[in-house]
């Protein structure tokens, strides 16, 4: 019998806006959650109301409580410059790290610090 094996550390995803979704953020990245302990959410043009970051808050959990006694992170990717602000305003940039590029995402395994308390 054949089987197939991840080849990447990473599950890379890119969130998009084009179309309305028909689930949450939560239920849309659960299957790729599964796949690595390391996610990286490429973000580009993507703009963070407070609703998404509440799902991205509840994505966290999720990962989290799945890798939980792994070392673990979701990275972003692409921030604009005004979503990055509400980031370090909020204090996110601690829980999510953030980079410029996916390449440079994967170089750094590094995850936060702090987790996400519910």
């Amino acid at each position: 019998m054949k089987t197939l094996q991840l080849q990447s550390a990473h599950t890379i995803l890119k969130l998009t806006d084009r179309l309305p979704p028909r689930q949450t953020l939560t239920e849309q990245v659960r299957p790729f959650v599964e796949r690595s302990p390391n996610l990286i959410l490429d973000v580009e043009g993507i703009l963070f109301t407070s609703m998404l970051i509440g799902e991205l808050i509840n994505v966290y959990r999720g990962f989290d409580e799945r890798w939980k006694g792994q070392e673990h992170h979701i990275s972003l990717v692409n921030l604009t410059e005004v979503s990055r602000s509400v980031f370090e305003r909020v204090r996110l940039i601690e829980y999510f790290p953030v980079y410029d590029s996916i390449a440079e995402a994967m170089v750094d395994g590094t995850p936060p610090a702090a987790a996400v308390q519910g």
